[in-house]
C-alpha cells in the first residue's frame, strides 16, 4: 500500500510541477441536433486535461503564475466523431502590484475541424503529427506561451513560436485542412499568424507587447502619467506595421484583445492629451473607430 501511495504522490507532484495553465473549456453544442450530449462534456474534460497535464517547457510555474486560458468551441456540425465549429482562445496575465489581469490573446479559429473519439486520450508528439485536435491545441498553446513570455521580456518567446511553426509544418505535410496559407479569411488564419510571429515582421509587434505591459500597465501603480505616455508611444510605434502590411494579422491580435482596455485607460482620470493617440488608433484599427472617437 505504501508503494502505491508513493507512486500516486510522485505522479501528482509531476503533474503539479508541469502544469502551466489554469484552463476553462466550454463546448457549445446548441446548434447541433444530438441526443447523446456526453460526448461534448467529455470533449471539454479531455481538452482541459490535455492542456494542463502536458509539459510544454522546462519553465517552473507556481500556482499564482499559472496562465489563465479560456477555450470556447462553438460546434456547428457533428457526425460520427467528426466536429466542425469555431474555436476561440483567450489568455491573460496579471498586472504588477494590482488585482487586475490584462488580456494577452483573443483569437477565433474559424471552421475548426477534427475527429474526437469519446474517452480516448488526446495524444501529441512534437516530432510527428498525431491528430488535428492535438495539433490545433498545441499550436495555440505555444503561441500563448510565447506571447506571455514577450509581455515580460523582449524576444523571449521565440522558442514557443518556433514550436508552433513546427506543428504547422508537420500538419501541412500530412495534408490536413486548416493549415495552409489559403485557408479561411485571406491572411487571417493559422499559417499567416505564425508566419508573422516567427519572422522579422514581428519586431515592432514584440516591442509593443513588451513596452505596453512592462513600461505601461506594470508601471500604473507607480506613475500613471508615465505609464500612459509609454502606452501611447508603444501604440504610435505600430504605424510601421500598418504602412508595410495594411490590415496585418498582428494588429488584429493586438486590438481584438486590447481595444476595450485602451479605451478604459485613456477615458477620464488624470488629464492626458488624446489627440495624437486617437489619430494613431484610427489609422491602425479603423474597425474600432467608435471606441477611439469616444476618447475625444
Amino acid at each position: 500500500m505504501k508503494k502505491y501511495s508513493f507512486l500516486f504522490s510522485f505522479f501528482l507532484i509531476q503533474f503539479v510541477y508541469s502544469q502551466q495553465f489554469n484552463t476553462n473549456v466550454i463546448v457549445n453544442f446548441e446548434s447541433v441536433n444530438q441526443t447523446n450530449n456526453s460526448v461534448f462534456k467529455n470533449l471539454e474534460n479531455s481538452i482541459k486535461l490535455f492542456v494542463e497535464s502536458t509539459k510544454w517547457s522546462e519553465d517552473k510555474f507556481d500556482e499564482h503564475e499559472l496562465i489563465n486560458l479560456n477555450i470556447f468551441f462553438n460546434v456547428t456540425r457533428f457526425s460520427e466523431n467528426f466536429f466542425i465549429g469555431n474555436m476561440e482562445f483567450q489568455s491573460d496575465r496579471p498586472v504588477l502590484n494590482s488585482t487586475y489581469s490584462t488580456q494577452l490573446f483573443k483569437y477565433v479559429d474559424k471552421n475548426t475541424q477534427f475527429e474526437y473519439v469519446e474517452f480516448e486520450p488526446i495524444d501529441f508528439n512534437q516530432t510527428q503529427f498525431t491528430s488535428n485536435l492535438s495539433s490545433i491545441l498545441a499550436f495555440y498553446v505555444n503561441i500563448i506561451l510565447g506571447l506571455d513570455k514577450e509581455s515580460y521580456e523582449l524576444d523571449s518567446g521565440n522558442y514557443f513560436f518556433n514550436s508552433a511553426n513546427n506543428i504547422l509544418n508537420l500538419a501541412n505535410q500530412n495534408n490536413n485542412l486548416g493549415w495552409d496559407s489559403s485557408f479561411s479569411d485571406g491572411k487571417i488564419n493559422r499559417f499567416w499568424l505564425i508566419q508573422n510571429l516567427a519572422s522579422d515582421e514581428s519586431k515592432e509587434f514584440k516591442e509593443f507587447f513588451y513596452n505596453y505591459h512592462v513600461n505601461g500597465l506594470d508601471l500604473m501603480s507607480e506613475n500613471i502619467s508615465d505609464a500612459k505616455n509609454n502606452i501611447s508611444l508603444s501604440i504610435s510605434n505600430l504605424k510601421s506595421i500598418q504602412r508595410r502590411t495594411p490590415n496585418s494579422i498582428l494588429l488584429k491580435i493586438i486590438f481584438d484583445s486590447k481595444s476595450d482596455e485602451i479605451k478604459q485607460i485613456f477615458s477620464g482620470g488624470t488629464f492626458y492629451d488624446n489627440s495624437d493617440l486617437i489619430n494613431n488608433l484610427n489609422y491602425l484599427s479603423p474597425f474600432f473607430s467608435n471606441k477611439w472617437n469616444s476618447l475625444r
